[in-house]
């Protein structure tokens, strides 16, 4: 993560919420308030972090004491709030992390399983949700509460929320009861059986002879399981 200013137009800060303090007893950053902040950016309790190891990796050639520097008028005034952190305006609030990506929209719910890709997911997971995001399963209301929802650090102190289905037998039954084509509730079928759910046969699963669409997407994903799927490439040939 790059430090950004804050309301001031500099970058220092008196208190910071850590986001990801475990220890016992702590509250893992969903309490209490985060100062110096922007309305697209509350500073992160990682923020010192990023500045020393861009500098000692020769990132950068500036090396900033955060907690050195004086707190800036903002500051002052959220600091004479009173110590109850449900009185934080909510400019200086980081939202709690969700457990579940419930209320997401069924795109925001492709994003973040899709990021949970790129961060390394394994090949059975990556060709499920391959599957997964191709249906309208994630548009449906209540699916969120299958998956679950995780911030990862990543690069340069970077959080990184993704989701991941939390019971793919679940989806499976979830799909049976909802309003969408049969063709989707055989590719989540598909999908689970890849994800680690319940097995599949794949002669009725996968038979989408008037879908060509959706066979090439099991294609892909049959590709995606094999470690394979970024060697070869799908070419349609004109039907006679």
């Amino acid at each position: 993560m790059t430090p950004r200013p804050c309301t001031d137009g500099t970058l220092r800060h008196l208190s910071v919420d850590l986001d990801l303090d475990d220890t016992p007893g702590a509250d893992g950053g969903e309490k209490g308030l985060t100062l110096c902040s922007t309305p697209e950016r509350p500073v992160w309790g990682s923020d010192q972090w990023a500045i020393d190891i861009a500098y000692n990796l020769h990132l950068s050639d500036t090396c900033v004491d955060i907690a050195a520097l004086p707190p800036c008028a903002e500051c002052l005034r959220v600091a004479e709030l009173p110590a109850d952190p449900d009185a934080a305006p909510p400019l200086h609030r980081r939202a709690p992390r969700p457990d579940f990506a419930s209320g997401f929209t069924g795109d925001e719910i492709r994003g973040v399983l899709d990021i949970d890709i790129v961060t390394g997911a394994s090949l059975g997971r990556r060709a499920a949700v391959h599957l997964l995001t191709f249906t309208k399963i994630p548009d449906q209301p209540g699916f969120g509460d299958l998956v679950g929802i995780m911030d990862l650090v990543w690069d340069m102190g970077d959080i990184v929320r993704m989701g991941q289905v939390t019971d793919w037998a679940a989806v499976v039954g979830f799909a049976a009861d909802a309003d969408v084509p049969d063709r989707d509730r055989r590719m989540v079928a598909v999908a689970a059986s890849l994800g680690g759910g319940p097995p599949v046969g794949l002669e009725a699963a996968v038979a989408f002879v008037d879908d060509p669409a959706a066979a090439r997407r099991a294609i892909e994903a049959i590709a995606i399981a094999t470690g394979h799927g970024d060697r070869w490439e799908l070419t349609e040939r004109p039907t006679a």
